[in-house]
């Protein structure tokens, strides 16, 4: 039986941007502080590098801060008591929509990978199978209880478009219920909700243990609208990049090595996940979800013009407040050669 604290490995939830601690140094080098919003494949290329050891020979001695969300780590970075900060995209643009001033400036996930599933029992009582069409699937959803981690997230705005493909009004037919993170495969398990969407390996987990069954995959591609989407990025204040271009380029370096690790060998890779971040989780599901999730991950990095307007677009489903955002004021590509 896999248990709440096998499903989140070394995951450490809840600190304050303000009072946020090294999680994880990689040695000697030039130290260099990087939020995440935990240890989740949200920042998979990061988390290989680091712990391959591909920062170090880079020269970086990368810390590893673990703020609890996504909100902390935008706070960290923005108020400087970090050097970097692994972020959802969406979150930067609105961020620069604000005035505020951070910049994307390499990749972490190429594909929208919040991945959704629904509880086997509710899926067989619905009808819903996996190689039914996505729209199909999606009508199905009418009357069912759905995890977000909160109004707005990425959770949410997943929900509500990928519902909206199968013609339903996420205000009226369904239950969009507020549930953290890591507890959404607990209130799955427990019969609290039908479906979750979240990155992996929460959701991984949930199908090879045969609680739950894919409803969508996003990080597959199969969501029209959102192919070759720019999910999470590794961001810096426009300053600091300024002054610490060697860095940066280190930075880029590094997880540019993770991605070809990632791509080439997932079996490797996994075990190296395993071994520094997930030791309480089966080794069999890291290497599984790596495998799984490979394609996620750009090789070579890529930080487009056609990817930021994408991101635009989408956004702009939801608000208005980030129309007139550029792709120079939200992403700082200068690296992605080194």
């Amino acid at each position: 039986m896999i248990t709440r604290r096998t499903m989140l490995g070394n995951i450490a939830v809840g600190a304050l941007a303000g009072s946020v601690k090294p999680a994880l140094s990689q040695g000697a080098g030039k130290p260099v502080t990087i939020a995440i919003g935990g240890y989740t494949f949200a920042y998979l290329p990061l988390l290989v590098a680091t712990a391959a050891g591909y920062m170090k020979d880079a020269g970086l001695d990368v810390s590893l801060i673990d703020t609890g969300s996504g909100t902390n780590s935008m706070a960290a970075i923005l108020g400087g008591s970090v050097d970097v900060a692994g972020l959802v995209m969406s979150d930067v643009i609105l961020a620069v929509a604000k005035g505020q001033k951070i910049n994307a400036f390499a990749p972490l996930m190429s594909q929208y990978a919040s991945d959704a599933v629904i509880a086997k029992k509710t899926a067989e009582k619905i009808g819903l199978v996996a190689d039914m069409p996505l729209k199909e699937r999606m009508a199905r959803m009418k009357g069912l209880t759905l995890a977000i981690s909160g109004r707005g997230s990425g959770t949410d705005k997943i929900w509500r478009y990928l519902l909206s493909l199968g013609g339903l009004d996420p205000e009226k037919d369904v239950s969009l219920t507020v549930v953290k993170l890591d507890k959404m495969y607990l209130a799955l398990r427990s019969g609290q909700i039908d479906g979750f969407n979240t990155t992996a390996p929460a959701n991984n987990q949930a199908v090879e243990e045969g609680l739950g069954v894919w409803a969508a995959r996003p990080s597959h591609g199969e969501v029209p609208g959102i192919e070759n989407f720019l999910y999470t990025v590794l961001c810096g204040r426009p300053d600091f990049l300024d002054k610490n271009p060697e860095t940066a380029a280190s930075l880029v370096r590094g997880m540019t090595r993770a991605s070809e690790l990632i791509r080439n060998d997932p079996e490797a890779t996994g075990q190296i996940l395993h071994d520094r971040y997930f030791q309480q989780t089966d080794t069999a599901l890291i290497k599984h979800t790596v495998s799984d999730q490979r394609t996620t991950v750009s090789v070579p990095p890529t930080l487009s013009e056609q990817q930021f307007a994408h991101n635009m677009e989408f956004e702009l489903k939801f608000s208005d407040a980030v129309r007139g955002v550029t792709y120079r004021q939200a992403i700082d590509p200068r690296w992605l050669g080194a």
